[in-house]
């Protein structure tokens, strides 16, 4: 995560259907998409708030993703399964900003 801090809108790190991709060769989720988060809070107020991202577990890591340079998401740090990157998100603590 470096010295770079990350927000999250809302205090949910669930994910959704879209926010992964599955490689269908091996059934594990590929480590190009996660769920969203931002190294900005403004405009987060939509999705229910800003939430300072903390606490990022090894399994996992931050990656500027699409047009927004803003806008990043938590991907697998390797391929693994949807109920593993559960709990790995599982282990991101989200601080109200």
């Amino acid at each position: 995560m470096a010295d770079r801090v990350y927000y999250r809108g809302g205090n949910s790190l669930t994910p959704r259907t879209a926010d992964v991709k599955v490689d269908p060769a091996s059934g594990l989720l590929r480590t190009t998409h996660g769920v969203s988060v931002f190294d900005r809070p403004d405009g987060l107020e939509k999705f229910g708030g800003a939430h300072r991202v903390t606490s990022v577990p090894e399994t996992l890591r931050i990656v500027q993703r699409g047009r927004d340079l803003h806008h990043y998401e938590v991907v697998p740090a390797m391929p693994m399964t949807l109920t593993e990157y559960e709990g790995a998100l599982g282990q991101i603590v989200l601080v109200p900003v």
